[in-house]
Parts: structure tokens; sequence; C-alpha cells
């Protein structure tokens, strides 16, 4: 039967495959403790921690499978019978044929206290019906017994729980411990619990090994390995899932697989396989206590007395860190009591101690410690408690803490006063992501429709500098359609919303759709934010209107100007209105940028400062001023430097990340900007700024055109807003591949869509990416005279603009229409003056490839004897690191029939593969066709089936899947990503 992929239990893996993760060097040390001889080895970890674990898989290794293992476990009771642990453990003894024969008359007294071993040992000694005789010869005996079992490890669990009886046992048989046995006890860490004491004798090794709950990391792993037995579950979702078990599970090993399989039960019960994004993380959230946990939860609170189960109680209620006596007060424990039930909770582990501070162990302890308290207890203990923590914190009050437990006491608008405030704290101090989920709870618990329009309007505002989900827009899309906001609100909530789309979540069309349809309702009832707004429209983007619409906003909000008073406003309006000069490369907006160096006097004002100081750094590397761009980031984190914004702090992030590919810094370029694609992977726009500049690298620096391809394409199907880097980039990446492998019409294909969108808007300022590549793939399809059209447009709409990047780029497609056009001279001379504007703009890469292009020309003009500039080319491209490129120039030397090396003769390789072969070879192993490969190396598709015919040969391989590396040779991995799902311009 067909299993659903959701059908394999946790506990049918083994070892790191079923979530035994991390502990390796713990590991390592109770191995080498076993393997010499005696020992003692105790392992210590609090309840849940996994230190059965960790003996059971050292004992199951093969070098101990053959040794005799006995085990036993301290019953967890007030009075549990004496011996009990070892007599269990010497109930496991495996049958031996002649063993009475063996052993000495005295060892008959194990008989008695084993029953099950009565038979397989002599008979017991007359006097040993004396309980002291045999308590005297008890130690011997068993000492004498497991001293003829040669290797053996005695197992003792919970040894915090032994009676006096074992105690003393252990302590006559550490005193002369047979030369074979090990002794493997574990022991709970929790504080207050009796301490394991010892006496080493010589030559016996004693080692203590504590074992602590997962790191993230580890949790993370253990979540991985789950998540490989399930085939469906979408990988991008993993790392998510593994901070939120993380962060349930305490990273408790045992918590961890049970939230898990529980998750798993939900799923199935539902009819669910796992296969749609998203099923597993909520039914990890909705999984409620696990079965597992609220058991062994239960067990540890069984002993507890009745003000102790108060106090776990209170605990449960209150749901943070509290001192005793806070906790003592909200339990209504009486001071004299208290101390000694608290004690209890602790030893117990069903609390955890830090200090004098007490909380739970992690957040299911408390889920199945609160599902105890019956619901008009919970009401009344949350209405103490709320009473109490305003009368008992020093500092500022625990807001959150305060609604929550005014909403649990059925005080629901008190619950919502104070997380409104607490909110409006958290915007204040800049703390822009817990202001807006705050906020977001606002408006969800809210039942007044005014309230929920208040909160409507704040959540949009602090959204736009956190990262905001599809659930804000929908919480703010609802307020707006069922709640009737009056128009002056309702214009503001529309303003805020529009900012959101564009950055954030939607699109370019729906956020100007969004701002256009705020700005009749502010006019007529708010003329300051009627200006804000209109700078938000004055934003321009490849996606969205023609320029002269946005420039008629952006003229209509300086009318306004006089009349916006507010500072936030005003500085959220000089951000907007130079960022918007900027993109256009206005000349004026180097002026405009001047009103954002005055002093903010809140973290909101400082916020659109820095905001602004950043969208200027984009724009004025996109014109090619990469000092200048340097300059604004760098005040842009001087203003960040006292507020918390996600949002900004990616588009600083981004901003980097483009001024070093212009820059040609590539070095770890690839790592920073994969990092930053995950980290961000719910931002459009930042999550596709970063994607492409990996594309970028894996195409020019890494030669992986199949990665790269797939990098270009979702960085272009991602972004939401854009201002002209983007899809121009990577439509340009595109069309370069397309052409290098012979195909013309694929590269005029990979461009349309783009040069459509340009002529469109008019916004020819973006063009210098795209249009010189557009030119190549026009001409090489026969449409010379649409790239002449083009690029007349480009310079009449580039003219008047302070764009020296798009001059530079205008210089070279004039020069290819003057080499399409057989005036090789003249096209020499403009990608020589192109070569030296791009240089001057410190565009390394721009420079090369004009001076590529110069070096075709010349080659055309003079053979041979221009193969220096070409090759000096092939330096530059070296020293750059763009291994794609140094590719592509010597397949234009090999083209004009120039060898770039001299040769002696053919060297011979024999049996060995050649360098070449060896590339090939490893694009082969790394599953790649012979069109990719192609593609990677510039190489013709029948020179990759001749290299790997060869390598077949040499290799004796019956097909390419049996093709190998040399040894000594490893296939590195694909570049790692995380696919987004979905990607904004910073309003």
């Amino acid at each position: 039967m067909d299993r659903s992929p959701l059908d394999t239990r946790h506990d049918e893996v083994r070892s790191e495959r079923a979530g035994f993760v991390g502990r390796h060097e713990e590991i390592r040390r109770l191995r080498e403790a076993l393997r010499p001889g005696r020992s003692i080895v105790v392992v210590r970890g609090e309840a849940g921690t996994g230190t059965s674990r960790l003996v059971d898989e050292v004992l199951g290794e093969a070098e101990f499978v053959e040794w005799t293992q006995l085990r036993g476990t301290c019953p967890d009771s007030p009075e549990p019978a004496a011996l009990e642990v070892v007599a269990s453990a010497l109930a496991q003894l495996p049958y031996r044929a002649g063993l009475p024969d063996r052993m000495p008359p005295f060892t008959g007294v194990v008989g008695l206290v084993v029953p099950e071993l009565a038979d397989r040992l002599p008979m017991a000694p007359a006097a040993a019906a004396d309980p002291d005789v045999r308590r005297g010869l008890l130690p011997r005996a068993v000492r004498t017994l497991l001293a003829s079992l040669g290797d053996t490890v005695l197992v003792l669990e919970g040894i915090h729980h032994a009676d006096p009886a074992t105690l003393g046992l252990l302590d006559h048989l550490t005193d002369m411990m047979p030369v074979g046995l090990r002794l493997v006890v574990t022991e709970d860490a929790a504080p207050g619990l009796p301490v394991l004491g010892i006496r080493v004798p010589g030559g016996t090794r004693c080692e203590e090994l504590l074992v602590g709950p997962w790191t993230p990391e580890e949790t993370e792993r253990f979540v991985r390995l789950w998540g490989g037995r399930y085939s469906e579950v979408p990988p991008g979702e993993l790392p998510e899932l593994a901070t939120l078990v993380h962060t349930l599970s305490g990273g408790f090993a045992g918590a961890a697989g049970a939230l898990l399989d529980d998750a798993v039960e939900l799923l199935r019960a539902g009819g669910a396989d796992g296969t749609r994004g998203g099923e597993v993380l909520a039914a990890v959230r909705e999984a409620g206590v696990p079965g597992r946990v609220g058991r062994e939860f239960a067990r540890r609170c069984a002993p507890l007395t009745e003000d102790a189960r108060r106090i776990v109680a209170a605990a449960a209620v209150l749901d943070r860190p509290v001192p005793a006596d806070v906790l003592a007060d909200v339990a209504e424990c009486p001071p004299e009591r208290a101390a000694a039930a608290v004690d209890a909770c602790v030893r117990r582990s069903v609390l955890r101690a830090a200090g004098s501070w007490l909380s739970f162990r992690h957040p299911l302890d408390r889920r199945a410690a609160l599902a105890r308290v019956p619901g008009p207890r919970v009401a009344r203990l949350s209405l103490r408690a709320a009473r109490i923590l305003h009368h008992s914190t020093d500092g500022p009050l625990p807001l959150v803490d305060l609604a929550r437990l005014y909403t649990a006491a059925g005080r629901v608008h008190e619950g919502l006063r104070c997380l409104v405030v607490a909110a409006d704290r958290a915007a204040a101090a800049g703390d822009y992501a817990t202001a807006t989920r705050l906020y977001a709870r606002t408006v969800a618990e809210d039942p007044r429709a005014g309230g929920r329009v208040r909160a409507a309007v704040k959540l949009a505002r602090t959204a736009q500098l956190a990262r905001a989900g599809e659930q804000v827009v929908a919480a703010v899309r609802t307020v707006l359609d069922e709640d009737d906001p009056p128009p002056r609100l309702r214009g503001e909530i529309r303003l805020h919303l529009s900012v959101v789309l564009r950055n954030q979540t939607g699109g370019a069309l729906d956020s100007l759709e969004e701002v256009a349809r705020a700005i009749p309702d502010l006019e007529a009832s708010d003329p300051q934010t009627a200006a804000r707004a209109m700078a938000v429209a004055a934003i321009p983007s490849i996606q969205g209107w023609p320029l002269d619409r946005h420039r008629h906003w952006l003229d209509r909000g300086d009318t306004l100007a006089e009349q916006v008073t507010d500072p936030v406003a005003r500085a959220a309006i000089a951000a907007n209105r130079a960022t918007a000069l900027m993109l256009v490369g206005d000349p004026s907006a180097w002026r405009a940028a001047q009103a954002l160096r005055g002093p903010a006097a809140s973290a909101m004002e400082a916020a659109h400062h820095a905001r602004g100081w950043t969208n200027l750094a984009h724009a004025a590397s996109a014109l090619g001023y990469g000092t200048r761009a340097r300059g604004f980031l760098d005040r842009a984190v001087a203003g960040l430097a006292d507020t918390s914004s996600p949002y900004l702090e990616g588009l600083v992030q981004t901003a980097r990340l483009v001024l070093a590919w212009h820059g040609g810094h590539w070095d770890g370029l690839h790592a920073d900007a994969d990092h930053t694609t995950r980290l961000y992977q719910e931002i459009p726009d930042l999550t596709a700024e970063a994607m492409l500049v990996r594309g970028l690298i894996s195409l020019h620096v890494l030669g992986d055109v199949p990665r790269a391809r797939h990098d270009l394409a979702e960085a272009a199907r991602t972004t939401c807003y854009d201002t002209g880097f983007i899809l121009t980039s990577s439509a340009a990446a595109g069309a370069r591949i397309h052409l290098e492998a012979g195909r013309p019409g694929q590269a005029c294909e990979a461009v349309e869509d783009v040069l459509r969108r340009i002529e469109h808007t008019q916004g020819w300022v973006w063009a210098g990416e795209v249009l010189p590549v557009a030119v190549e793939a026009l001409h090489g399809s026969g449409r010379t005279a649409r790239a002449r059209r083009l690029v007349a447009d480009f310079a009449a709409g580039s003219a008047n603009g302070d764009a020296p990047a798009a001059q530079a780029a205008l210089a070279v497609c004039r020069a290819l229409l003057a080499e399409a056009a057989d005036r090789p001279d003249e096209a020499v001379d403009l990608l020589a003056d192109a070569e030296t504007r791009w240089r001057l703009l410190d565009r390394p890469l721009d420079a090369a490839r004009a001076a590529e292009a110069r070096g075709r020309c010349l080659l055309g003009l003079r053979g041979e004897a221009a193969a220096r500039d070409v090759q000096d080319v092939v330096e530059v491209y070296r020293q750059l690191g763009a291994r794609w490129d140094v590719a592509r120039c010597r397949r234009l030397l090999r083209r004009h029939a120039i060898v770039t090396t001299h040769r002696r003769g053919r060297l011979g390789y024999g049996d060995r593969l050649s360098p070449r072969e060896e590339e090939v070879a490893r694009l082969v192993v790394r599953g790649r066709a012979n069109r990719d490969i192609a593609e990677s190396l510039v190489l013709s598709t029948r020179t990759v089936e001749h290299h790997v015919a060869r390598i077949m040969r040499k290799q004796n391989a019956a097909s390419r899947a049996d093709i190998a590396l040399p040894e000594g040779k490893v296939a590195a991995p694909d570049p790692g990503t995380v696919l987004p799902h979905g990607v904004g311009w910073r309003m």
C-alpha cells in the first residue's frame, strides 16, 4: 500500500536519522571511559534531555554489544523497596551453563535478593537466613558475581532516587571494583536533588558527563533529519519549523520529538499529507500539549503537595519568570510554607530556578500545567496576578503580560488598553517589529469598530518599517472594508497601506492605486497628510505609471509643503521627495537630499531620515555615483544606531551588496547575498535584490549558468516595486547567456518585457543596464532598425538627467550600432570613451565589457595584431574573478584562430583527464546537461559532447551516469538557496 509522506513515525528512525543529534563530545568521552577497564561514569542532566538515550546510543555500538549489559531504574516513589534497582538489573543476567560450579557458596546470597537467579547460583549459606549476615555478605557476593562476567556494564538510572541500601552497596562495590566492570549511573541535575557520592580507588577511571538541552542549531539539525523522512515537507519551511520547535520544547529532545509526532497525527486526523505549504507549521502550532509531554509532566507533579500545586498553577497563569515571593503571593501560599513548596517544584523539574526567579523549563510544560487548572480559577488567578504585577514590578510595567492577564480574567478593555500602550511604547523606542505585532493583536482582539480603526492606523504606520506579512495587510483591509473609518482615518490607513504594499507584500500598481484612493479623502480632511500621500505617489517604478504622472504628484505635493508642520511628516516627505528625484537622475535631487541632514527629534523621524539616505544610496549607485552612494549609506547606518527596523536594516544590506557588485568587490559576495536572501525572504524586494546579486555572482564568478538562470528569473518574478535595477539587470544577464550560446532570438525575448516597461514609463535613465545587450540581440536577430529607435529614445530620454552610468551605456550602444553599420573605427573610439567613463565611475566589469567589445572590433580590423588588447581584457577579468567572462574572451580569440599560449606539441594526458575534461566531468557529476555545461564553460555543445565521449572512454564508463571525478577531486555542491514566495520600493 502507498504510504503518505507523513506515515513514517519518529521512532522508526535510529541514531541521527531518528533525531539523536549532537552530543558528539559526550559520546566520545563515554566511549573512552568504557573502553580501558573498570570505570565509573555519571551522566547528569535534567529530565527529558536524553541522558538514557545517550547511554543507549553508545552501548548499542558494535564494540560494546558483546559485553554483558545489565540495566535497572531506581523507582520514583517516596519509599522504594530496598535494592530494587540492583535486583532489577541483575535479573537481566543471561543464562550461562555451569555458573553455579564456578561461584563460591556465599554468592548464593544474591539469589535471596534476586529470585530470578536463585536456580543459577549455589545454595546460600544457612547463616544467610540472618538479615545482618545477609547484608554483610551481599556486597561481596555481588562483586564476585560481576567479576565472573568479564567485560560488563552495569547501568543504574535515576540514581538520585536510590534507597540507602542501594547507596551502601554501591559504596562497597566502587571501593573494590572488579577489573572488567563499568558502572554507569544517570542522575537528574535539578537543584536540591541528592548527588551521588563516590569513592574512587586508584586505577579506576571516573568521568562525569553533563547533558543539556539542544542548542537551536542542534534542534534545527533534528528537524531537518525529521523532515528528510517526509519528502513532501517543503524544505523552505524547515528553518521556521526548527525555530518554532526549539521555542516550544526549549531544546529538550523528548519534547521536540513528541511535538512533531503529535503534529503528524493531527495532520493525519485531518486528512492532510503535509504537501501544502504551511500545513506542518500550522499543525505544530495547533498540536497543544503532546501526550508524552503531558504524561511525563503529570508524573513529575504527582508527589507535589497542595501548596506546590498552587505554586505551579500560579506560574502557569503568570507565564513569565518572577521572584518566588511574587509567585507565592499570586498562589495565595503563606510565606512559611511557600519556600518548601517552591523547593519541591524545582527538585521535581516542574519549575526551573534562575537565582530567585522561577519559570517553566519550556512552553510545553507551561501548557501542560495550565491545562490542569479549571477555567474559573484561571480567571481569578489572572486578575490577582495582574494586580500584583502592577504593584510589585520595578521599572517599566510588563504591559504585554498585563494585557494577557486582564484578557484571561475577562477584563477585555483593560487588556486592550495595556496592549495599545505597550505597542505605543515600542514604536516610540524604534522597535517597529514589536509595535507591529502588538497593533495587529489589537486589531484582531478589539470588539469595537472604533478601536479597530484607531489601531489599524497605527498598525499600517509602523508596518512600513517592520516585516509586514500578508496577515497585516489582510487585517488592515478588513478594517477598511467592514468598519467604515471616517474619511481622514480612511485616507491615512490607505496611505500607509500603499507603502507596505510597495515595499514588502504587494505590487507597484496595487500600491499606487491604493495611494491614489487615499489622496481625495486626505485633501478634504487633512492637507498635511495629503502632502505626504502625494510624496508617496511621486516615487517612480519601472512596474508603475509613466514618469509624468509621478512628477505630477511631486509637484502637487510641493504646493502643500507649507501646510506640513509635523516633524515626522516633514521627514517622510523630504525622504520621498529626494528619492523620487534621484531615481530619475534629476539634478535637483542633490539639493533635495540636504533636507535630511537636520537633527531628528524622535525615533520615527530618525527612521525616515535613515530610510531616505538608504534610498538615495540605492538610487545614486544605479546612476553611477558609487562613492556618493557609500556616503549616503554611512549616514543611514548612523541614523539606525538607536532604532530597530528590520526592513531598513535589510535595505542597508542590499545596498551594500549592489555597491560591492558594481565595484568589483566580489570576495565572499555570493555567501553574503545568499545570507541576505534567506534572512529577508518575507520582504520581496530585499529578497529580489539579494537574489539578483547572488545570480550575477553565480554567472560571472562561479560560471554556474543553471543556478544563475534560476536566481535571475526568481529575482525578476519576486520584485514588487522595482525602481529600475532588478528587472533590467536580470534581463540583461539572461540575454547575455543566450547571446553567448548563439541564440539572439531568445536574447530578444529575454529583454522584450523590460524594454516595453521602459517605453511605457519613459524611464530611460534605467535603460543603461539592459540596452547595450538589447542592441546586440536585436541586431543579431535582424531587427537593427528597432535597436536604432531605442538608442535614439534613450539618448533623448536621458539627455537632461544627471546619470553618468546612463551616458557611459549610451556610448556603448552607439558603438554597437556603428559596429553593426560596418564603421569599426567609429565603434573603437566610442568604446574607448565608454571604457574611460566606466573606469571613472569605478565600475570595473562594465569597463572590461567595453574594452572587450573594443578588442573585438580591433580583431576585425587588425587580426592577430590586436590579440594583445583582448588578452589584456582577459587579465582584467581574471583579477576580478570573472571566470565566465574569461572563458568568453578566450572563445573570441579561438574564433579568430589565435592561440593564447605557446605549445611545443600536444600535451599527452594518457588515461588521465585533462584540466578541461575535469571541468566537464565535475559538471556531469553534478547532473548538468551538455547544453548547461556548454553555457557554463562557454563552449559549443558539440565540443562538450566530444569531451564527454573522451571522458567515458578513459574511464570505461558505460553511460554518463558512470562518470566519476579522479581520486581526490570533489564535486562542489550547488550553492544553497531558499526559494522565496513572491518580492518592494522603500517609502
